[in-house]
């Protein structure tokens, strides 16, 4: 895939994610009246009901064109446990399909990989630099790899805690475009599922929309 394919699929996200995030302009919120908004009350100071602390949006992963063709999606729910802390959990799942001649002369390979994770994040300088977080999560992940016309698949899953930073860009009070930053503290090189799920990299790079 090539710089402007990337670049005019990152636009239309960023599109879309205002849009959305303008569709679900919090009534309540405050900069109209010259005030950040808060996340947990109302601008009488009440807390919030439950559900309007929460958050949902998600990612595109391993978008790849060609050969291998990849596309993955990563749903989230997050939940604004208090002013600086959030707290969520996330899905995920990747699709990666080679065709034959690239692995194998005559077979093609199909890749699988699902998950899920949980998450905190927690924004530490708010007076310095806001909407920066720690960002720390569990995530597990089931790696299938089926080669055409044979039976049997190589299968296998790995867990790894990630620790980084994630820099948030609000949109609206509960809607925002994240960078995300994490090292794999549980990365193995030698470790073909780890190579495999993780890109041969400790560093996970992350784009999401919550």
């Amino acid at each position: 895939m090539n710089y402007i394919q990337k670049f005019l699929f990152i636009t239309l996200l960023l599109s879309s994610s205002i849009a959305f995030g303008q569709l679900t302009e919090d009534p309540e919120d405050r900069r109209n009246q010259g005030r950040d908004p808060l996340r947990t009350q109302t601008v009488d100071g009440e807390p919030l009901p439950f559900g309007q602390r929460l958050r949902f949006g998600g990612g595109i992963t391993g978008f790849q064109f060609g050969n291998p063709f990849s596309l993955g999606v990563s749903p989230v729910i997050a939940y604004q446990a208090t002013e600086h802390l959030i707290v969520g959990i996330g899905g995920n799942y990747v699709y990666t399909r080679y065709k034959p001649g690239y692995i194998y002369a005559n077979q093609g390979v199909t890749i699988n990989q699902y998950g899920g994770r949980g998450f905190l994040m927690y924004e530490f300088i708010p007076s310095i630099l806001p909407n920066l977080y720690l960002h720390g999560e569990l995530q597990t992940n089931m790696y299938q790899q089926k080669v055409d016309q044979v039976s049997t698949a190589f299968t296998g899953n790995v867990t790894a805690p990630l620790a980084g930073l994630t820099y948030m860009q609000p949109i609206t009070r509960r809607f925002g475009v994240n960078l995300t930053a994490l090292y794999n503290l549980n990365y193995r090189p030698n470790d073909p599922i780890s190579y495999q799920v993780y890109g041969g990299s400790p560093f996970v790079l992350r784009l999401s929309f919550f």
